[in-house]
């Protein structure tokens, strides 16, 4: 099929089209690298969430997966004017869409669950501080209040249901051996903060950049919805002419 049996407005979509769909293969690249890192982040504190929390990292991932998938079908549909790859180009844009918006909604949704589900786990990891059979959760504590200078999960007194007036040595502005013993009694040397609202805060800055990565996704996806069914139409009243 020769570009000179399309008008100028069409052909212009069609390489527009072309051009958008190696972005959106680009961009897609970028979401399972985003994904990585995210699944990264909720690895380091898998003590603290249950193990469905990894699943967005993991949804984010496959999403970026499905969009490099679904470029070829919108860049073969474009530069062979197949109203067939068009198609299904722009009717799985739609679904992934709706999925997103839908994932979206539902997250907002359960934030609250999520951040008091959260705080229970953390309270209950901490039990299992310097269990033999816990080590895991020793080592994500002590990484926890070293990284963000904090103490407990809502401040350092959490750690008076474990030990008699005592924190761990990682809870201390200068941290060496006991210097956490009979610490509550006197905090001066240590950091009062908890540390659920650290681990808060640094989960909603990294929520924040995806969640802006998505709506200029979004964004993008809706253009590329609105190009194909272009293309599609122009293709159409080509074929209705010959």
């Amino acid at each position: 099929m020769s570009d000179t049996n399309l008008s100028c407005g069409p052909l212009t979509v069609k390489y527009t089209m072309f051009i958008f769909n190696i972005i959106f293969f680009i961009s897609g690249l970028i979401l399972i690298g985003v994904g990585g890192v995210a699944q990264g982040f909720f690895r380091d504190y898998l003590d603290f969430f249950d193990s469905q929390f990894v699943t967005p990292a993991i949804g984010i991932i496959i999403l970026g997966c499905i969009i490099v998938v679904i470029s070829f079908f919108g860049c073969c549909g474009a530069k062979k004017e197949n109203v067939c790859m068009l198609k299904t180009f722009s009717g799985t844009m739609i679904i992934v869409l709706i999925l997103e918006i839908a994932a979206g909604i539902t997250l907002a949704a359960l934030r609250s669950d999520v951040e008091n589900l959260v705080v229970d786990n953390m309270m209950k990891s901490m039990k299992n501080y310097n269990a033999s059979s816990h080590d895991g959760v020793t080592e994500t504590w002590d990484k926890l209040q070293e990284t963000y200078t904090c103490c407990g999960t809502k401040n350092y007194t959490d750690w008076g249901n474990v030990f008699n007036n005592s924190v761990p040595d990682t809870c201390c502005k200068v941290v060496k051996r006991d210097c956490g013993v009979g610490a509550i009694t006197d905090p001066e040397s240590i950091y009062t903060n908890g540390c659920f609202k650290a681990l808060h805060d640094s989960a909603l800055y990294n929520i924040g950049a995806v969640s802006g990565g998505a709506i200029g996704l979004a964004v993008i996806q809706i253009v590329g919805i609105w190009m194909s069914f272009c293309l599609i139409k122009a293709v159409n009243e080509r074929y209705e002419i010959l």
